[in-house]
């Protein structure tokens, strides 16, 4: 098993916290051009290409773990998926779909500096990934070395979402394209699910407009698993999350326009998009939403 010092555990979290993803977010209209999967149920080279667009927009679990510590809450392991568990998964499906979650704790484990979790997951993670044999893409060495040398985030995302396109590209010459997508929906589902926990807790405002912003999430994963309408997993992993859909319903964004401005950043002229987004969520709303998570993701971890 491929061994990984602790002090690289930051770098770890950003590959494994599925950094094919960018900071602007897109509608799913913007998407709605994108193919559907063969009759293998695995997406064309042309279709990949735009769900990796897809991909790209959705932001990675470690951010809601950060935002998750700034409420103030204190660390709790027992909102996360027990590495026990680990040893159950004997599908490709239940295998990629933990290896997300998995990810998505370990960023939730490392935003609050706990080393003893940290350890124990990590070692679970590459365990999972390399069960579904996509453990060579995560480059740690590289990362760790962009990050010493430079400190630079953008130079962290971009090879992040290199190694996962190339990931996924080569999840297609293998007919396994399916994987990252399950990848990136556990990862999801796992943070969501810790973040309707916390809010509730906390009573947070900002974390419920945080877990209301997931509408537009679950939109675009819905759009990547339509592309597997041939997968039997795909089908039943989509009507569940119909049913988390049918309560984000309740969820109003509302965006108020604003004219545009140019400032000057490190001496360059940049847009500023002055537009405002006012997400309304209830209480009750983020309780609906925590119960159905939750049987979702039970049926994902037992």
């Amino acid at each position: 098993m491929m061994k990984i010092n602790f002090s690289n555990l930051f770098y770890i979290v950003l590959a494994l916290g599925l950094l094919a993803c960018g900071s602007e977010k897109k509608s799913t209209d913007e998407f709605s051009e994108i193919g559907k999967a063969d009759s293998t149920g695995q997406i064309n080279e042309a279709t990949s290409e735009l769900a990796i667009e897809v991909i790209k927009s959705i932001p990675p679990p470690v951010e809601m773990s950060a935002i998750i510590k700034s409420t103030g809450a204190s660390y709790n392991s027992d909102y996360l998926n027990s590495t026990d568990n680990a040893e159950k998964y004997n599908t490709n499906y239940l295998k990629a779909m933990n290896l997300g979650m998995y990810g998505a704790d370990l960023g939730y484990i490392n935003i609050y500096n706990h080393k003893e979790d940290a350890l124990t997951y990590l070692n679970t993670v590459i365990k999972l990934s390399e069960d579904l044999k996509v453990g060579q893409f995560f480059d740690f060495e590289t990362i760790k070395r962009i990050a010493d040398n430079n400190n630079n985030l953008d130079s962290l995302v971009n090879i992040t979402t290199s190694n996962f396109e190339k990931m996924n590209n080569y999840l297609q010459e293998q007919n396994r394209s399916n994987i990252s997508m399950y990848m990136l929906t556990g990862g999801w589902i796992e943070a969501l699910h810790v973040a309707c926990k916390v809010s509730l807790a906390e009573k947070s405002q900002p974390l419920y407009e945080k877990i209301g912003e997931q509408k537009i999430v679950l939109d675009q994963i819905l759009l990547l698993l339509s592309f597997y309408k041939n997968d039997p997993n795909a089908v039943s992993l989509t009507k569940d999350l119909n049913d988390l859909k049918a309560i984000y319903n309740e969820v109003k964004i509302e965006t108020i326009y604003a004219e545009p401005t140019m400032v000057e950043e490190n001496g360059v002229l940049v847009v500023k998009d002055n537009s405002k987004t006012n997400i309304i969520i209830s209480e009750q709303t983020v309780s609906k939403l925590l119960e159905t998570v939750a049987k979702l993701r039970n049926k994902i971890i037992s």
